[in-house]
């Protein structure tokens, strides 16, 4: 999976028609799922023709690859964004931690349309390739917010890629979770948890 290039000359104008139908696909997948979505169910919603679509999009696979990177790409700015504020590295985690729930339970329809895609994938490059895209700059945030903590002599001596591994794991696991079953998980409750828990054992 290669992620989309902005088209070439693409006006403002165009660019937010990208984005309208991004989110219109995504909440398309997430009430009828993957394998019913079409591009006349999406142009249905926008009230708008498939031609339309057709236009900024070659095909539903790159509409879907565009509407995934879309996610991640909103969620990572959105988790770096708090993340940055913070000084000392335990408050960095407890921002990354917090941060990546916040916007999960604030986006719900994107995350359950993810999960759905995310068993879309029938070649084993291409689900390689979504991990990749999903997880190596999730997994480099973390490693370096560990180890500024290790050089800010507040965290201990760690494996940064492990632990960086475990973290990630621990926040999508919720997640999936409460994709699946919302009434049973408190994402508040398991934010704190996994922040007071990961604090407590990176640190000296």
């Amino acid at each position: 999976m290669t992620r989309p290039s902005k088209p070439e000359g693409q006006t403002f104008i165009e660019e937010a028609r990208r984005k309208q139908i991004i989110d219109a696909a995504l909440q398309t997948i997430a009430e009828q799922g993957y394998t019913q979505t079409s591009f006349a169910e999406i142009a249905k919603g926008l009230g708008i023709t498939k031609g339309l679509i057709a236009y900024h999009f070659n095909g539903k696979h790159d509409l879907i690859t565009s509407a995934i990177h879309t996610i991640l790409n909103r969620q990572g700015a959105y988790i770096k964004s708090h993340v940055d504020g913070k000084e000392i590295a335990s408050e960095k985690l407890q921002a990354y931690i917090g941060s990546s729930f916040e916007y999960i339970e604030q986006n719900r329809s994107h995350f359950v349309a993810l999960v759905d895609l995310w068993g879309s994938f029938t070649s084993a490059e291409e689900k390689e390739a979504f991990s990749r895209a999903a997880y190596d700059p999730c997994r480099a945030h973390l490693k370096k917010i560990l180890t500024v903590g290790k050089n800010q002599h507040e965290f201990a001596k760690l494996n940064e890629q492990t632990m960086a591994t475990v973290i990630q794991g621990a926040i999508d696991g919720v997640m999936l979770q409460w994709v699946f079953d919302p009434e049973a998980v408190d994402l508040k409750d398991a934010s704190r948890e996994l922040s007071e828990m990961f604090v407590k054992r990176v640190k000296k």
